[in-house]
């Protein structure tokens, strides 16, 4: 069975510094030694921290939660607590600041076509999309009207809703029961790296949607597994196997940028790569619309 959302919600980090402390010190797996030892730092003082009997300046927030490797929200989060404003500004991507991270998705994007890629943000909600997912949707006959009616407009732009959803395309997808267990595993290992109560949510609403709850635990890792599990799409005659890579952004200042994930998917055999660019070639020839 997959974890439960109740699971989840508690590796939320508290309200107080020195709860919230203790907490990430526990996800990252760090005994207060280790912490202390990483920061530079007393063992003594840590646990000081962690009881409330010593208040940190801002400076030893900063180093604590860069040792901690913390999203750049819960660094502000764990600012606040200690009783300190925010560092981290959180930026739309039409803020003029954000153009070069915005020029920077649109090179890659267009780089990968005619691989289907797509830009989601920490709650795995699209952000934008290239050429090649459009094709591929559009082979897949993926219509949005559907999902958006059972979940809302703005909520069925979400990578997850729409692979696991029954109006989504989880029924376009040959080897779900195979795929799905190793999403939810992804999904609750980013949460327990940063830990969201939109991921506890998201988490939820998943094993809410049928059958979910009961799909079985990935088994073991053994030799006799292929390096990465494709996913295989299927609709009448139409039939591709893709496998997925994440690119992130290195040293983000910003929450925004910190939280933006480009989810790409190449071929996973000589069939995929030739079916990509014939529906590329298709596109040129029905003017497949842009973003």
């Amino acid at each position: 069975m997959a974890s439960s959302p109740q699971a989840l919600s508690e590796l939320h980090p508290g309200s107080s510094f020195a709860a919230q402390l203790k907490r990430w010190r526990q996800v990252r797996r760090l005994s207060q030694l280790e912490l202390a030892l990483q920061a530079n730092v007393s063992q003594k003082h840590v646990s000081y921290l962690e009881l409330g009997r010593a208040r940190p300046s801002r400076a030893m927030v900063l180093l604590l939660a860069h040792v901690l490797e913390l999203p750049l929200h819960e660094r502000n989060v764990f600012l606040e607590a200690a009783g300190f404003t925010g560092a981290f500004s959180r930026s739309t991507l039409d803020d003029p600041s954000m153009r070069p991270v915005v020029e920077a998705i649109d090179v890659m994007l267009t780089h990968l076509d005619p691989n289907p890629a797509l830009v989601v943000d920490g709650a795995w909600d699209i952000v934008r999309l290239n050429a090649g997912m459009l094709r591929l949707t559009a082979a897949l006959a993926f219509d949005p009207v559907p999902l958006q009616r059972a979940v809302g407009e703005a909520r069925a732009r979400n990578m997850m809703r729409q692979l696991f959803h029954p109006a989504g395309l989880r029924g376009r997808i040959v080897n779900w029961a195979e795929v799905a267990p190793l999403l939810l595993m992804h999904l609750r290992r980013q949460h327990q790296s940063r830990p969201s109560e939109a991921l506890a949510d998201l988490h939820a609403e998943l094993l809410g949607y049928p059958d979910v709850s009961a799909l079985p635990v990935p088994s073991p890792a053994s030799t006799g597994l292929p390096p990465i599990t494709p996913i295989e799409y299927a609709h009448r005659m139409f039939r591709i196997r893709l496998l997925s890579m994440c690119s992130t952004f290195g040293n983000p200042q910003d929450i925004t940028t910190d939280q933006l994930r480009i989810e790409s998917f190449f071929p996973a055999d000589d069939d995929a790569r030739r079916r990509l660019s014939e529906l590329k070639a298709l596109g040129r020839g029905r003017g497949v619309p842009g973003r």
